[in-house]
This record gives C-alpha cells, sequence and structure tokens, in this order.
C-alpha cells in the first residue's frame, strides 16, 4: 500500500514538472514546434512615450457657429420670417396655428388668459408640447416689471414699483427683485421678461411712467436696471431693457399718441442713453424700441421703431449692441396703423429691427408676416438680411435651454414661497 502510494505521488510530480517544461517552451498548440524565446527589447533613450504616438485624431465637434448655421440652413424663408415675431396669446386653437404652420418665435401672455398658477403653467406647458419637434425654443414672454405692471397671478410674491425699489437705492436689494421675479416665472414656465424700464423719469407729469421706472437721473437708473438683470440672468430668464431711445421725458402715452422729444444728440448720450448703456454691459438679450420720436437727432421723424439712426448708427455701432432688436408692440398708435402698417413692417426691418412684438390680433400677425414676406419676394429684403436677425434669435435661444424644467408640484412649492417673501421683506418695513 505504501508502495503504490510513493509511486502516485512521482507521477503527479512528473505531471508537473512537464507541464511547467511545457508552458516553457511557448508552445501555444499541442502539435506546434518549440521556438526560441523572444528577446525582450530595451526600450532607447529618445524612444516614443505611449502619450507621445500620434493617435487618430477624432472628428471635430461642430462649433456652436457650425451648429448654428446648421439649424439656419435647414430653414425655409418662411420658417425664418415665423421667428421674428413674438405675439400676444388668444387661444390654444390659434397658437398651435401659429406654431405648426408659421413657426412662431414666441407669445407674449396677458393674464387675462389665465386666473391661476396651475392655469399659467398648463398654458406654458401646452404651448412648449405643440413646438417640441421645433430645434429652436419658444420665447414664453411676460411683462413682470412687478407693481404697476405685473401678469403673474395671485399666490406670486408681491413686488413694489420699481420707483420705490430704486428708492430704497440698495442694488444688492434690486438684485434680489430680478432673482424672485425670474424664479417664479421660470417656475410657471416663462422664459422672457419684458423689463426692465430702463427710461429715465423726471417729467412729473409722465404719469404713464413714473412707477415704473428705477428714478430720476441717469446714475440711479442705470444702477438699478443692471441689478435686476442681473438677479434675473441668475435664474436663466432672459430680459429686455424697454423704451430705447427712452420714454422718461414725455408725457404722452405711445399706445395713444407718437410722443415727439425735442433733445439734442449730445443730451441724449448725456443722459437717456447711460441707463441702455449699462444694461447692454450687462448682458441684456434684447432692447425694445419704443413709439417716440426725436426729430432734433433724426430729422426723418420717424419713430424709433422705424429709424436707422437709432437702431443702427446708435445702438448698435455707436453703443456696441449685439443682441436682439423688439419693437414695442406694433398694435400701439405711436406707429403706422391700417394701410400704412405693412409699409412700415420693411421700413422697420430695414432700419435694424429683429423681432415684431404684436398684441393678440390674429389679423394684424398674419398682416406683418405678409408683409416680410412681400418684402423678400419684392427683393427689398435680402434673405442674408433675414438670416442676420435669424443668427442672433438662434444665438439667444440656445441659452433659454438652461433654465429648469420644473414639475407642477415643484412649482407650486417655489411660486410666492415664504424664501421669496422673505428676501424682499425689507421693500415693506417703511
Amino acid at each position: 500500500m505504501l508502495k503504490k502510494f510513493l509511486i502516485f505521488v512521482i507521477l503527479i510530480s512528473l505531471t508537473f514538472l512537464f507541464s511547467a517544461c511545457f508552458f516553457q517552451t511557448g508552445r501555444g498548440d499541442a502539435g506546434s514546434d518549440p521556438e526560441e524565446p523572444a528577446e525582450t527589447p530595451v526600450p532607447s533613450a529618445d524612444a516614443e512615450k505611449p502619450s507621445q504616438i500620434q493617435q487618430p485624431s477624432p472628428k471635430p465637434s461642430p462649433t456652436e457657429e457650425e451648429r448654428f448655421k446648421e439649424i439656419l440652413g435647414g430653414m425655409t424663408v418662411e420658417e425664418k420670417l415665423g421667428q421674428l415675431l413674438i405675439i400676444g396669446y388668444s387661444d390654444a386653437e390659434h397658437a398651435e396655428t401659429m406654431i405648426k404652420e408659421y413657426n412662431i418665435g414666441g407669445f407674449v401672455l396677458f393674464s387675462r388668459s389665465f386666473d391661476t398658477f396651475d392655469q399659467l403653467y398648463e398654458l406654458t406647458s401646452r404651448l412648449r408640447e405643440n413646438n417640441e419637434e421645433d430645434p429652436l425654443p419658444l420665447w414664453i414672454a411676460l411683462d413682470e416689471e412687478g407693481g404697476t405692471v405685473t401678469r403673474l397671478p395671485s399666490g406670486r410674491t408681491p413686488i413694489p414699483d420699481a420707483r420705490k425699489v430704486g428708492g430704497l437705492d440698495d442694488p444688492d436689494l434690486t438684485e434680489t427683485v430680478g432673482w424672485v421675479i425670474g424664479r417664479e416665472m421660470a417656475a410657471a414656465g416663462a422664459n422672457l421678461d419684458f423689463a426692465p424700464v430702463v427710461d429715465i423719469v423726471d417729467n412729473p407729469e409722465n404719469a404713464f411712467m413714473l412707477k415704473r421706472s428705477f428714478g430720476s437721473t441717469p446714475e440711479e437708473v442705470s444702477r438699478h436696471a443692471a441689478a435686476f438683470l442681473k438677479g434675473l440672468h441668475s435664474t436663466g430668464v432672459q430680459g429686455c431693457a424697454k423704451h430705447f431711445p427712452g420714454h422718461g421725458g414725455t408725457a404722452v402715452d405711445s399706445h395713444k399718441d407718437m410722443p415727439v422729444l425735442n433733445a439734442s444728440l449730445e443730451e441724449w448720450l448725456a443722459k437717456d442713453a447711460l441707463p441702455f448703456q449699462a444694461v447692454i454691459d450687462a448682458g441684456v438679450e434684447m432692447v425694445m424700441a419704443g413709439h417716440l420720436a426725436f426729430p432734433e437727432i433724426d430729422p426723418s421723424e420717424l419713430p424709433a421703431s422705424m429709424s436707422s439712426v437709432f437702431l443702427t448708427d446708435l445702438l448698435r455701432d455707436r453703443m456696441g449692441f449685439e443682441g436682439l432688436i423688439i419693437t414695442d408692440d406694433i398694435e400701439m398708435q405711436g406707429y403706422p396703423q391700417g394701410d400704412d402698417r405693412k409699409e412700415a413692417v420693411i421700413t422697420s426691418f430695414l432700419a435694424g429691427i429683429d423681432l415684431f412684438a404684436i398684441g393678440p390680433s390674429p389679423q394684424i400677425q398674419l398682416e406683418v408676416l405678409e408683409a416680410l414676406r412681400e418684402g423678400v419676394e419684392s427683393g427689398r429684403i435680402t434673405e442674408q438680411r433675414v438670416d442676420e436677425s435669424l443668427m442672433r434669435v438662434i444665438k439667444a435661444k440656445m441659452k433659454l435651454k438652461v433654465i429648469p424644467r420644473y414639475s407642477l408640484e415643484e412649482a407650486r412649492e417655489i411660486f410666492g414661497s415664504r424664501e421669496h417673501k422673505e428676501a424682499v421683506s425689507r421693500l415693506f418695513e417703511n
């Protein structure tokens, strides 16, 4: 028995020894011949390191400009023209038609279209759903200045008029006001605020604008308009400075008539231009051109919303604004109406307007589209000029994608929250 055991141990030992010899010969297959072991190369001092070895170059990612041009190249002329309008919301059926058939750029919402926060949230959600196949998001705008001019429904955080905010002269608090308004707009699904008002109102008879302005001096308005915009931007909501070139020096309401102001260029540059320059430097996305004339600056006596002197020579070239220029509502009486409107639209666009703000009238909305289309077909408006505005539209709209999308439950917690009310409580201490 012991002898058999010893033999078994010897056989096992020989098996392991043979196996070791087999693998040392480098055989890959049972029938292959043994090979001499390969000599390990010794790297030279100047051999390429792995990091130095050239790898195949990956296909470069398209630049931002190339992506924008790709979007632009995929659009028909009619689709491009639709993007040049931000229109008043009238009803769900018309809105869906304007999105799907005319590729409309956006909507401005008024409180007549909703009573509660939930209704506003559902409205903005429906607009987005109708537009979900478009690579360009909709602008969903509100006139949310605070105080006298507000569109957010009841339950919002109360904000007083800009005049009171500016009167406290605390830019940090003004920035907080912009942040609160921006957060509550974003919670509701809006992404563009037609604010801040950048007009200097030093005429006490200007009841139309008095409460809406941050102050009566260029310094006050510049300081607080820029602070408001900073707070708004921190939420992702875009801003629109209004009413260029300055509506504060007149008591005439441009909803009813075209104001005419007598300031010279030197006087305008030293006063009304300064707050606009401040918000341009702060990165405002849009400037709204008002329907008011300065004949000593532009002898044509055209409203600024139709004036190449104001829109191109001053706002673009002298002040360096590279963003979007939008008209004030062209249904206002300060802008040509009736049979003169279509020609005025072409004049405005050629003067430097990028976007047209239009009230809720479907007839006027379609009339503006028709005017632009006829301008292109006649050759008065070149497609290159259309593309210039469209590139600005695309650049601005791509930034809208950073705004958080909230569920209804999350949005309810943000809207009129205790955090917001506490943040602006000092506005109501005096």
